[in-house]
């Protein structure tokens, strides 16, 4: 019985071989074809603020997907990738990302279908944020038309701004400046929004992206007030100034200046009270906005008494 059954195994063993070879190859290609599902890795891309980096790694995620087994191997060779970006609004140094199964992005086309994600929530931690309050600097330069005038200098709205960003370049932040901005022939009020220069400030970001410029133009004139009396500061009754009285020139706003008269400015005259008899240079005391000069300019002061 033995060699009956040696001969009937050893009898067109090539044969044999070669069915049984092809009922393997068979059951392969079958089962490759056979519906299953599958846990594979999932490159996870954590995109920070600007300026900002992550403290520590991240955990590894994998992605359930069902198909054959021949489309899910492609997934091992080109992993499916998430990419999550955090907000550049984050103020704190944690942050949860959610992932979903719609997320998923395929490198390689594969005829699977993704169904969960582990781990479904993550907590992140990144360096800490620094914040600043700095004042604005102008680089807006305003030019008013011929015979006009700036009126009370140029003011922003808000002088100030939060600059946020990491430690080390917060803390080298002394200001925020305007972008360059030159106004020519200005003939009237100025109001205009003015970028902030957000380069010179590196990674840091800035609370407001934009300032107002405002600045009040009016037409100039001038006009000479005659016979200004000059006023000695000194101890009363005992300083004589000639001559008494001087003519004083004053520039400004047209409507202002139109309204202005002797006992509008003050002009002064102080002694050092090193000698008897000096020259001294004339002061002159204007209301606010308004430019003057006194001719001529300065007077000769005598103490009383002395011929």
């Amino acid at each position: 019985m033995r060699s009956g059954l040696r001969a009937a195994l050893v009898t067109n063993w090539p044969i044999k071989l070669t069915s049984l070879a092809l009922a393997a190859v068979l059951w392969a290609a079958v089962a490759a074809e056979e519906p299953t599902t599958q846990l594979v890795p999932v490159t996870l891309i954590v995109e920070p603020p600007e300026g900002r980096a992550l403290t520590r790694p991240l955990p590894p995620v994998k992605a359930l997907y069902a198909g054959s087994a021949r489309e899910l191997i492609k997934l091992y060779a080109t992993p499916p990738v998430i990419t999550a970006v955090i907000p550049d609004t984050l103020a704190g140094s944690s942050y949860v990302l959610e992932l979903f199964p719609n997320d998923l992005k395929l490198a390689e086309d594969a005829a699977v279908k993704a169904q969960d994600v582990q781990p479904r929530r993550i907590e992140v931690e990144l360096d800490a944020v620094s914040r600043r309050l700095v004042p604005v600097v102008s680089r807006v330069t305003i030019k008013p038309d011929t015979g006009f005038a700036v009126v009370g200098g140029v003011a922003f709205s808000p002088s100030s701004v939060l600059v946020r960003g990491p430690d080390a370049v917060v803390s080298g932040i002394e200001a925020a400046t305007t972008v360059p901005l030159e106004i020519t022939a200005v003939r009237g009020p100025v109001r205009r929004r003015v970028p902030i220069d957000t380069g010179s400030l590196g990674v840091a970001q800035v609370s407001q992206r934009e300032v107002e410029v405002s600045a009040e133009v009016e037409a100039v004139s001038e006009r000479a007030l005659l016979e200004v009396a000059v006023t000695v500061r000194a101890d009363r009754g005992s300083w004589v100034a000639d001559p008494p009285a001087v003519i004083v020139t004053v520039r400004g706003p047209a409507m202002r200046v139109a309204q202005l008269g002797k006992d509008s400015v003050a002009v002064l005259a102080v002694p050092s009270g090193a000698a008897r008899r000096e020259t001294v240079r004339l002061m002159v005391v204007t209301p606010p906005g308004i430019d003057a000069t006194a001719i001529p300019d300065t007077v000769q002061l005598q103490r009383r008494g002395d011929g």
